[in-house]
Parts: C-alpha cells; structure tokens; sequence
C-alpha cells in the first residue's frame, strides 16, 4: 500500500510527530499579471521563521499555492511549466534544504490555471521529498492519498494523514452530475453561507476514505487513529462559530466561510469510522479558529502567503502534534507577528485592515470573533 512512499514518516523516541500546515501561498501562476508575488520574500523568510520555530517532522501544503490564469497573453505551456517549476522551487527551498519530507492539497484556486491539476502535480514531484500522490485512477480529484506515520516501536502503522482534493466550485456538481443550466438552483435564495458556489470532496472519494479507513483497520487489526487535511471546509466547521462556548472555540473569524451548499457526508464518514480526530483547512485566509464538534476538531490555518486578502496579525501556520502513546493530537496556529513582530506587517505604510491585492483595492464586511 506505501510502496510510492518514498520517506518514511516515523514518530520520535518519544512517541512524537509535528507537523506544520501553512496554506494560501497564491504564487504560482499569472506569470503576466501585474503586481503577482510583489512580496513573495517576506513569505519565504515567513516559511524561515516556521521552520525554526516549530521544527516540524513533516510539512503540509493547505491548498492555494497558486493564482488564476488572470490577464495578458497566455504562455506556451512548456514555458509555463518551467516558471511554475523554478517559482515553487524558490518557495520550497526552506523547506527542502532541510530535508523535510513534505506533501500538498489542491485548493479552489489551483485549477485555475493554464496548467491542470494533473499537470501542476508532477511539477510537485519534481521537487525532492515530495510524498503527495495522485490518488487511485478514476477516483475524482487529484490528490486523494493517505500517508502512514509508523511507530517509534516497530513498523506497524501508528497514525494516518489522509489528504482529500476538495476540489473547486459548484460548476464541477453541474458538470458532473447532469444538473441542466435552468436546474442549476444549488446555491438558493437563502443558502448556509455567504460564499456557497465551493465544492467539497465528492461522495466517491468519502466512500475511499471510508473503504481505506476500514481496510486499514482490518490489515493491522485495530483503529490507526489518523487526521484529515483538505482546502475547502465541510460546512460542520459552521458550528464551531455559531456555537463558540460549546465547542470551545479559540483563534479568529473574521471572514463568512466557504463550504459547499451540497453534503457529500464526509464528516459523518469520519464520525462513522471512527479514526479522524481532527480535519485541517486552508482557505479563509481572515479565520485561524478552531473548536471540536462531537469530538472531531475542526480548525483553520490561515494563509502564509503576502499577494492577496489578509490580516498581517493571523498570518502563520498551524502546528499539530500526533501523540502514539495516546492515539489523540495537540494544535495550535502560530502568527509571523508573535515571531518577528512588525515585520510581518506586508506594507508598514498601510495597515492590515487596508490591503491590495493584484485585483485591486477591496472593502470587506468583516464580522470579528476572537475567542481565548
């Protein structure tokens, strides 16, 4: 099952393992555009200060490493593939030269591209130490793959991290299943969030994650607890924040949430089966929260990236510390600005609740929830 794994991941003498999720780089693609990764290396020395605080065992990718296509005259794709290589390239390096085994999730963003997902993902592996997988052939989406941490003890699996494509917009539901252009009433008059044209896993790959989980259980006869990352939340992550004291939320939302309209059950496949103690996104770039909803924690990590909408004070990354001994995890999302203070600021001549994007200047409604 792990023979195109090509680093062992392995829980410490300890008994063990952390791992750093950063998302939303927004950096590969555009190439033409005007004012794209204009701050790309504060982002990398924001990678630098990651690293060396958090000294993680493995890092994950949260999805939204890339831009859309944007304006101006497309490029041959060769040429394409060649920046797109020597950009992630620059962006990795940190993590690289220190020999990080580390793997990715797609976001929303990421198919919009000249590029495909398939075709951006051996660019990925191109890269060393890249441990992400395509996923089983047929199977929706590119990048449903699942990576065992193996014992401090022996080699029997200790941990899962299972990786899900959560893929892009409700135009995939139209594509996919039919639904004619005058039925297209996903998103309704009165729907669950403001931003509800996402996607989410389909139900094929809930029902591999399910299989696999179940095989797995069986091959080492025992539950491998495991952790769940993707890009797009499920809408179960709405609860946290309407429900801030029974759930035991803490961190920020400053940004509506965009989920799905359409439930493909994933997060009841989870509480089904029993082993994901706690599913990881990216996305929101203005939410850093998390909380637990019948005792799976859902939890935001919010954008590391510099090129696009953010609050300079929630910009960072998310650490989560696997426990064999235990079978549970701890986590936590670390800002750049408790790092190195002012200069995680992007631009210190405008404030981060007044920022620019390579769309231009935006106004947002933002609605504040801090919970300690």
């Amino acid at each position: 099952m792990y023979d195109s794994v090509n680093k062992t991941l392995r829980f410490n003498e300890n008994g063990r393992f952390r791992i750093l999720m950063i998302s939303d780089f927004h950096s590969l693609g555009n190439f033409n555009g005007v004012g794209v990764a204009k701050f790309r290396h504060k982002m990398i020395d924001g990678i630098e200060v990651l690293l060396n605080e958090t000294k993680p065992d493995f890092v994950m990718l949260g999805g939204d490493q890339c831009i859309s296509a944007g304006d101006g005259e497309e490029i041959p794709k060769e040429e394409d593939i060649k920046r797109s290589y020597e950009t992630l390239k620059e962006i990795m390096e940190p993590i690289n030269k220190r020999n990080i085994p580390w793997a990715f999730v797609n976001g929303n963003h990421d198919e919009e591209r000249n590029l495909t997902k398939a075709e951006q993902f051996e660019i990925y592996k191109m890269l060393p130490d890249c441990l992400a997988e395509k996923g089983p052939e047929g199977l929706y989406g590119v990048g449903n793959y699942v990576l065992p941490v193996l014992s401090s003890k022996d080699d029997s699996v200790a941990y899962n991290i299972f990786a899900l494509d959560s893929n892009n917009w409700k135009s995939e539901y139209v594509k996919e299943f039919g639904i004619k252009e005058e039925d297209d009433n996903i998103v309704l008059p009165r729907p669950f969030c403001r931003r509800s044209g996402q996607a989410m896993p389909f139900f094929s790959q809930v029902m591999w994650y399910f299989n696999t989980s179940l095989n797995m259980e069986r091959e080492k006869g025992g539950k491998i607890p495991a952790i769940l990352c993707m890009h797009n939340p499920c809408i179960e992550f709405n609860h946290i924040v309407r429900n801030p004291e029974e759930t035991k939320m803490i961190g920020d939302s400053r940004d509506s949430m965009g989920y799905s309209e359409l439930n493909s059950g994933l997060f009841f496949a989870c509480l089904e089966r029993g082993d994901v103690k706690g599913i990881f996104c990216g996305h929101e770039h203005l939410n850093n929260f998390q909380g637990k909803y019948c005792g799976i924690t859902l939890a935001y990590d919010s954008c590391i990236g510099f090129d696009m909408t953010a609050h300079d004070d929630l910009r960072g990354g998310r650490v989560i510390d696997l426990d064999e001994n235990t079978g549970t995890f701890e986590t936590r999302h670390i800002t750049l600005m408790s790092l190195i203070g002012d200069k995680a600021i992007r631009d210190p001549e405008r404030t981060f609740f007044d920022y620019e994007t390579n769309l231009g200047k935006q106004t947002y409604n933002i609605r504040f929830i801090h919970m300690d």
